[in-house]
């Protein structure tokens, strides 16, 4: 970061920071679900639900990270893309075609080892947000806007400091329930969850409770599901020598370790659904075997495929076969 100098329009008035983690989790996980082969307006696309024929030709409605970010505006996730880029968080193709791509920056943002803060324009607008809360979410949010104005009095500091209308906003439609939840509304960082956390999910809880409310965290349910989908640091390792073209043994050999972990890795990097080439690994006709074969006894162990293949084939194209069968197959 440059040093403040002090005299110019950005160092005397600076825009506020805001952690957005949280969003660009999402945004990075769509990029990582749709396989890095879109621009930045697909994946705002994506996550903002459109319905549009690209989307709907490439079954992008059907990924887990379709439509959950319609709480945010296109701009707001145009503005987050371009800060990702800028900080070195995300990397963007320049060969005639802007292609997101993931690096090991990306990686580290989704598993939750890096933050993301990014400068927010003061002029950003709430009205929208504030009139599209149904009856019983506006009720809730006027209580924590009473509770934030108690605290705010407390600590002699004006409310939105504490939070802004906008974290507000989304307590009272997602209604978080647990400290995790409450973590994943944006604009609530580690230091805030820390201070307010345990009063605002009271407040919360206490509101659902008189009022009959379940939580509404599914998209942070979601988004954890995403987030389950992320490699370790020695599967990307391995995934990267995979995309290079080597095999399973020279990965091996490479990287020090036995076929069978690199196997191992492979088979976890398909069921995360992540760019393995199966039919580098497998030819297709053992492929065809072994899914009739798993669809026969099913996929729990791999001695019962193996005994029922009468032992045809090994037990490394078994795991990555039945990989790729179950990825096939995951409720998105």
């Amino acid at each position: 970061m440059p040093e403040n100098c002090g005299n110019c329009d950005n160092c005397k008035y600076p825009k506020p920071i805001e952690d957005w983690t949280i969003e660009a989790m999402k945004f990075l996980s769509c990029v990582a679900r749709t396989k890095e082969r879109f621009g930045m307006n697909h994946i705002i696309d994506v996550l903002r639900g459109s319905k549009n024929q690209r989307i709907l030709e490439k079954k992008h409605d059907q990924l887990s990270t379709y439509a959950i970010g319609k709480d945010r505006s296109a701009d707001e996730w145009k503005h987050l893309a371009k800060s990702l880029l800028h900080q070195g968080l995300m990397d963007e193709t320049t060969d005639g075609y802007s292609v997101l791509k993931l690096n090991q920056n990306s990686w580290d943002v989704m598993g939750r080892r890096k933050k993301v803060e990014i400068a927010i324009e003061k002029k950003r607008k709430i009205e929208k947000t504030t009139t599209s809360l149904a009856a019983d979410e506006q009720r809730l949010f006027e209580e924590l806007r009473a509770l934030r104005k108690r605290i705010a009095d407390e600590e002699n500091v004006p409310p939105y400091v504490v939070f802004p209308d906008t974290t507000l906003q989304q307590m009272a439609q997602k209604r978080p329930q647990t400290l995790d939840e409450f973590m994943n509304i944006s604009g609530v960082g580690s230091r805030k969850q820390d201070k307010y956390g345990k009063k605002f999910i009271e407040a919360i809880r206490n509101y659902c409770a008189e009022n009959g409310l379940p939580s509404n965290s599914e998209p942070i349910r979601e988004l954890a599901k995403v987030v389950d989908n992320v490699p370790s640091f020695t599967q990307i390792e391995t995934l990267e020598l995979h995309k290079q073209g080597l095999s399973i043994d020279a990965i091996a050999n490479q990287r020090g370790i036995s076929s069978g972990t690199v196997t191992g890795h492979l088979a976890e990097l398909i069921e995360k659904e992540q760019p393995v080439d199966i039919d580098k690994l497998v030819t297709p006709e053992h492929q065809e075997k072994i899914i009739a074969a798993i669809e026969e006894v099913g996929d729990g162990a791999l001695k019962p495929i193996y005994e029922y293949l009468q032992e045809r084939y090994s037990y490394n194209e078994i795991k990555l076969v039945r990989a790729y069968w179950r990825s096939d197959r995951l409720d998105f």
